[in-house]
């Protein structure tokens, strides 16, 4: 009762001074039920591109790739370095390879601009193996001209190396290239090499031959095959007796970009080496996609890439 009478009393007293009462506390609503969370995807806009026309662009990059070497960059460098005068450009010579670095011209009209690192070696004994080796080396960013007009462009980096010779009793051959930039050449020598066909590649390959049977690799890609582009995600194909359970089929992902900028991906059901592929699997066609969306299969044959014909 004495606890009532304090509540009591302190109401009337705030009602003596002029004080309202406070309010009563706003009821609290009943939680929600929470509605589902739904997430609606858009209709992907899949490119009207027919299959054939994807099996016909892989085919041409698949057929082309061993031919994007370094080869040709070094016989156009050769060529034009050969009008080179004592100062011009400024050079130095190290163990490792040649430097330049100048703007210069030649009295014979030969001009050079810009810089370069290029390395070189024929026949060199591999301390590790006894084989031999073959390299071609250079990177930097220049132009140079010839005296009659022909320019390279160097931007980027491009090397071959070349290691062959008889490995416990069996003869090996195996043969890398990476090609990173742009590279320009107008001369003569360009004709029937993919300098002259406009291919912009920033590409890495290998391939391997053991025994006459062979294997590749391939990274990076390429652009200039008739509008479309390739792009290989570090794919390998070998012969089964080098230890690849599907010779039919590189493994791994092939994308391709249409002349209308369109990307497809073309997933194969190959493996690396010593890696099982399921049976049945090996057909030599991958399942094109356009994002999500399955479009079929694409059928290519990656002979090119085995075959010794192709060999470097």
């Amino acid at each position: 009762m004495m606890r009532n009478g304090w509540w009591i009393a302190l109401g009337a007293l705030g009602a003596a001074c002029g004080q309202e009462e406070p309010a009563a506390a706003p009821a609290t609503p009943a939680p929600e039920e929470p509605s589902p969370y739904v997430v609606e995807r858009p209709e992907e806009d899949v490119p009207d591109v027919p299959l054939r026309d994807l099996e016909s662009a892989l085919q041409d990059g698949l057929d082309t790739v061993l031919e994007l070497k370094a080869a040709p960059v070094q016989e156009a460098y050769d060529l034009v370095m050969a009008e080179r005068t004592a100062g011009c450009p400024y050079e130095y010579v190290t163990q490792d390879g040649n430097y330049w670095f100048d703007s210069c011209s030649t009295e014979s009209g030969a001009s050079y601009d810009g810089y370069v690192f290029a390395q070189a070696a024929v026949g060199v004994p591999d301390p590790d193996t006894g084989l031999l080796i073959d390299l071609w080396s250079a990177f930097g960013g220049a132009v140079a001209s010839d005296p009659d007009g022909n320019q390279l462009e160097i931007s980027g980096s491009a090397t071959d190396y070349h290691l062959y010779g008889v490995a416990e009793g069996v003869d090996l051959d195996v043969y890398f290239t990476n090609l990173s930039g742009t590279f320009r050449w107008d001369g003569p020598s360009s004709r029937g090499t993919w300098l002259a066909e406009g291919y912009d590649p920033n590409l890495t390959w290998q391939r391997t031959a053991y025994g006459g049977l062979g294997a590749a690799y391939l990274s990076g890609g390429f652009s200039g095959l008739d509008g479309w582009s390739i792009a290989f995600d570090e794919n390998e194909v070998g012969h089964e007796a080098l230890g690849y359970s599907c010779e039919r089929e590189v493994s791994g992902t092939i994308s391709l970009r249409s002349p209308d900028g369109a990307w497809f991906d073309i997933r194969f059901d190959g493996a690396p080496a010593e890696t099982a592929v399921p049976a049945g699997s090996c057909d030599g066609c991958g399942v094109a996609f356009s994002g999500t969306t399955k479009l079929g299969d694409v059928c290519v044959s990656v002979e090119p890439l085995l075959a010794m014909a192709a060999q470097p």
